[in-house]
């Protein structure tokens, strides 16, 4: 018989992030749908702009269309963010409508789990990074804590989605300073799993940072 080819499978993370193989056997690791974000923008925006229509506020009902056009389209860019992942090697790229547009390629020399403690003990952000071999860091994933919940949607690295994610009401120790050995497993769930896989798949180490002077997410 012949072989059967199928479409890669995907693996949805809890952060709401996805996993699955390209033809070439590397990991692609794409943000969260903007979907939902995106709807939530663009249907109060058409109500409004048809009650002011009605209310013959021509001027009013066009400022509403651009600014609903620019906050999706903000969005869907920021939804399009993907990364590509082989045995020490990140691509940042985009993808749109299943067309790929790939970055440089970045030389990964370590993954970086961060954990930044905000001012007044309101509550922490733990964020997963590439470091590369000249020093830069590329922003995979941050996740807003705060006293016994969490948000596991934040930032795929430009912008936050932290509003419409998924509240999660167990969030493990959002406020302690942990040792670097014990970091962990006292981060948000979602920021260890994404941890763990490009310590895995980039195969390179996996360092430990905790900041004590980090400042609370703006709308929070």
């Amino acid at each position: 018989m012949g072989d059967q080819s199928q479409e890669p499978a995907k693996t949805w993370l809890l952060s709401l992030y996805r996993t699955e193989r390209d033809p070439g056997g590397r990991l692609l690791i794409s943000v969260a749908s903007p979907l939902g974000p995106i709807l939530g923008c663009a249907v109060p925006a058409a109500f409004g702009a048809l009650v002011t229509l009605m209310f013959r506020a021509a001027g009013a009902s066009a400022l509403l269309v651009l600014f609903a056009v620019v906050v999706i389209g903000v969005l869907a860019y920021n939804g399009s963010r993907l990364w590509v992942c082989g045995p020490g090697t990140i691509q940042p790229a985009r993808a749109f409508w299943g067309v790929r547009r790939a970055g440089a390629t970045h030389t990964a020399r370590s993954v970086v789990l961060r954990r930044e403690l905000w001012r007044a003990d309101a509550g922490s952000t733990d964020t997963v990074y590439v470091a590369d071999d000249s020093s830069r860091r590329l922003k995979i994933l941050s996740v807003h804590n705060w006293v016994g919940r969490e948000s596991r949607v934040a930032s795929g690295g430009m912008g936050s989605l932290a509003r419409s994610g998924p509240v999660i009401v167990s969030a493990p120790s959002p406020l302690r300073p942990w040792a670097n050995e014990t970091l962990m497993p006292a981060v948000s769930e979602a920021v260890s799993e994404l941890a763990a896989i490009l310590h895995e798949e980039l195969a390179v180490p996996l360092v430990y940072e905790c900041e004590q002077i980090g400042a609370k997410p703006r709308g929070r």
